[in-house]
């Protein structure tokens, strides 16, 4: 999430091998949309359009699959066992504070200049965020799932700074041809940027950064190690942010976790403990309905996302 996403679905969108749905974040699979249509409505996002003959890959991005939990996975891995998955990692400080402003600008449409610091602080506390920018936890889910091989590990700072190369990782990963030259206008284009999204702009504040820096050091450190020391710079940077520590941020981090975030976490928690034993019936339900009707057909094709 907040990870050059959009501009991926629209690149992909251009390429001749290349089928994405449309809209981009189907964000079916053991999400509530689950719920409302079946296994036939999803295979059909995926045919080719007025007639044409299907594309050699074709995949959704859908950012929240990056929140699924293990039993849900392994369930994707049963029903399409051929994915090729794409997952790409941004600085944690700055997609975290990207899906913030998201949140607050965007999704609940307020002046993001004008959000209290202590709203910002119960906002990284929720699910929904930390989730999200727990990177560790969603490679070891899907690799575990799917097989190392099947997930490629991309990079934000590689989108922005050579978006050619990025693009050609990801085409060689899904099987599509390459190299191919990436269109003029996607080149410098930031497609539906966080500022686009927000209208305007705000620095971190200084305890923000602290409290996210300490909120994310000790995964940013297991997320080191597990890529053999490349995000070695970012952990250094955290480092840095959180030594510049006072007793008086961590006195307020106590008490948000203890008190002021307390709330939502608990309403999340109901919610989707009655929301996953939901999914589980209609799982069961689509899952009879498939092995009675046969196997879908996407097994070799489809390519979710989970930027």
């Amino acid at each position: 999430m907040r990870s050059g996403s959009t501009w991926l679905h629209a690149v992909l969108k251009s390429h001749p091998d290349v089928q994405v749905t449309e809209p981009k974040e189907v964000q079916f699979l053991f999400l509530p949309r689950m719920l409302q249509y079946d296994l036939d409505w999803y295979e059909n996002l995926f045919q080719p359009e007025n007639g044409n003959e299907a594309k050699a890959i074709r995949g959704e991005i859908s950012p929240q699959y990056a929140r699924l939990k293990k039993w849900q996975v392994k369930k994707i891995a049963r029903l399409l066992p051929d994915l090729r998955l794409l997952f790409v990692l941004r600085h944690p400080i700055e997609r975290l504070w990207s899906q913030t402003l998201f949140d607050f600008g965007r999704l609940q449409g307020r002046d993001i200049r004008e959000i209290r610091t202590v709203e910002i602080l119960r906002q990284l506390e929720r699910a929904r965020s930390r989730l999200s920018s727990d990177y560790v936890r969603t490679i070891e889910i899907w690799s575990e799932a799917f097989g190392e091989e099947a997930l490629h590990i991309g990079f934000f700072d590689r989108l922005r700074d050579d978006p050619q190369t990025y693009l050609n990782d990801v085409l060689k990963h899904i099987g599509a041809a390459t190299p191919w030259l990436l269109p003029e206008k996607f080149a410098a284009e930031k497609v539906w940027s966080t500022n686009s999204l927000v209208k305007h702009d705000r620095e971190i504040p200084e305890l923000v950064q602290w409290y996210m820096a300490d909120l994310l050091l000790g995964p940013t450190e297991g997320l080191n190690r597990l890529l053999d020391g490349r995000v070695s710079g970012w952990v250094e940077e955290l480092r840095a942010i959180r030594g510049r520590t006072k007793l008086s941020w961590r006195l307020l981090k106590q008490v948000n976790q203890a008190f002021l975030s307390l709330p939502e976490r608990l309403a999340y928690e109901g919610y989707h403990i009655a929301l996953d034993a939901r999914l589980w019936r209609r799982w069961r339900h689509l899952d009879r309905a498939r092995r009675s009707g046969g196997r879908i057909s996407l097994a070799r094709s489809g390519v979710p996302s989970a930027p």
